[in-house]
């Protein structure tokens, strides 16, 4: 299964009045989802409960005021179903630039328990000699496992990088491949 078969997306113009966030447990440990009223817009690991913090610092950077309002959401449950053997319908909501959104779409087209490379997500995207913009796409993705960044590889087979550290990304591709 593909994420893309159960996730939409749509393109964040502005940044919402408000997100709604929550944290909850994932099979890798603590998260904190954010999500506006059209989609779920971010999920970081908070393995030192500073997520939070970092999310207002974040949208410190914005002109725009957004207020965090801890209050669970449906898109904060179906993002949580990702984790199941059977996932519901979710919608993403997310800011990038026109080129991040392109990659991050393919992202979603990598099959659960199985890897990409850097190299053929460029040629996917129709920018063969782009292996360097799409990795640092592949690590501006704001969306914690659902876009399945962990699932992209360096061409020679190796874990290349990770947001979150290797330990992680590899964490998370055995718990992968060790599912039915």
């Amino acid at each position: 299964m593909r994420p893309a078969d159960f996730i939409t997306v749509t393109e964040m113009k502005a940044l919402p009045d408000v997100f709604h966030v929550a944290h909850a447990n994932s099979p890798f440990g603590r998260i904190l989802m954010a999500a506006s009223e059209t989609g779920l817009s971010h999920i970081w690991l908070d393995e030192d409960g500073e997520a939070m913090s970092r999310m207002e610092e974040e949208l410190s950077k914005s002109k725009k005021a957004t207020r965090l309002v801890e209050q669970s959401s449906p898109h904060h449950a179906a993002a949580l179903s990702a984790f199941t053997a059977t996932p519901q319908a979710l919608s993403l909501h997310l800011k990038g630039t026109p080129f991040q959104q392109t990659v991050w779409r393919a992202l979603l087209d990598i099959p659960f328990g199985r890897v990409s490379s850097y190299k053929e997500i460029a040629a996917k995207i129709g920018k063969p000699n782009a292996n360097r913009a799409v990795g640092s796409a592949v690590g501006k993705n704001p969306i914690f496992f659902i876009i399945p960044c962990h699932r992209v590889l360096a061409h020679d087979g190796g874990l290349g990088g990770y947001f979150w550290g290797l330990a992680v990304k590899s964490r998370i591709l055995d718990w992968e491949q060790a599912r039915p």
